[in-house]
């Protein structure tokens, strides 16, 4: 069987979930593109003060990607406590911020990571550059800060930019170059999946790109309380971003009535699936497996 490359944009527990799933198949390259707009929490702290990237779903989709339970991952995913200006913050992030300050770019720090953890998949930030996620609500009201985007997204997204607009390392675009698969989701749609969309170059790599397949991951449950529309909203979103290609949604059964019958019969976009939730509300790990599977061997 020949070499498929395999290729996962998004962000926070959603892709590292789905990173862990995907690493097991056999035949496969796999390469990560992580969102790095996240300013809450510790993540936040160490941006404000090194005016860096945002190192959080980075260390998340390493640890997923780490030997489980080894020396290595525990100390990475240690979390401080009690100890004042350190409290709060996971020792991952701070040797991912450390490792930085003495590399040129965050895609070479990543890289030391990853040789740290001893981590054969590629993991790549969206962008070398420090940027800031921006959303426009549908009344016109600017929210700047992806903590502002997550806190008021159920009011209704009109458009998402990125404070400063930034380019995409060579890496990630050759990287989607050589893609055969590309998989969107699952996780926040507006401050995990679409970031990446938006650096300058990331959506012309993937016209360009004749061969690839598209597939966008749908949450098992809708994202926000009121979810009327919500995958319509989401299929509206990509082509707003310019992207040429079929996005095909996977979309899981017990979602499917959210679409309207219109947006079914679209070009073939709209795929049942069967899987369900784990304790986590997150897509069942062997579930996942199982449909993704045939998708990516087909090739």
């Amino acid at each position: 069987m020949d070499l498929v490359n395999l290729t996962c944009i998004g962000g926070g527990h959603g892709l590292g979930h789905l990173l862990s799933v995907v690493n097991t198949f056999e035949h496969c390259h796999l390469t990560g593109i992580v969102c790095t707009t996240d300013n809450g929490g510790s993540t936040g702290r160490l941006r404000e003060h090194s005016e860096g990237i945002a190192w959080g779903d980075i260390r998340y989709c390493l640890s997923k990607l780490s030997e489980s339970n080894s020396i290595k991952s525990i100390l990475f995913e240690y979390r401080f406590d009690n100890a004042g200006d350190l409290s709060g913050h996971s020792l991952g992030n701070l040797m991912c911020s450390a490792v930085d300050s003495l590399c040129l770019r965050p895609t070479d720090s990543v890289k030391v990571m990853r040789e740290f953890l001893g981590i054969q998949a590629d993991i790549l930030p969206m962008s070398d550059q420090a940027t800031h996620l921006v959303g426009y609500l549908n009344c016109g009201e600017e929210l700047v800060g992806e903590l502002a985007v997550d806190n008021k997204a159920q009011l209704g997204i009109e458009r998402l930019a990125l404070r400063p607009a930034v380019n995409a390392s060579d890496e990630v675009l050759a990287a989607i170059a050589k893609t055969d698969v590309l998989l969107l989701g699952p996780g926040s749609f507006y401050t995990s999946v679409v970031p990446s969309l938006l650096v300058a170059g990331v959506v012309e790599a993937i016209n360009a790109n004749s061969n690839i397949r598209l597939y966008f991951i749908a949450n098992v449950a809708p994202e926000f309380e009121i979810a009327q529309g919500e995958l319509n909203k989401q299929m509206q979103f990509f082509e707003a971003l310019g992207i040429g290609h079929k996005v095909i949604f996977l979309i899981p059964e017990q979602r499917m009535a959210e679409a309207s019958p219109t947006t079914q019969e679209v070009r073939g976009k709209v795929h049942p699936v069967s899987v369900s939730s784990d304790s986590l509300g997150r897509h069942n790990a062997r579930e996942l497996k199982q449909l993704l599977a045939p998708l990516i061997q087909a090739l």
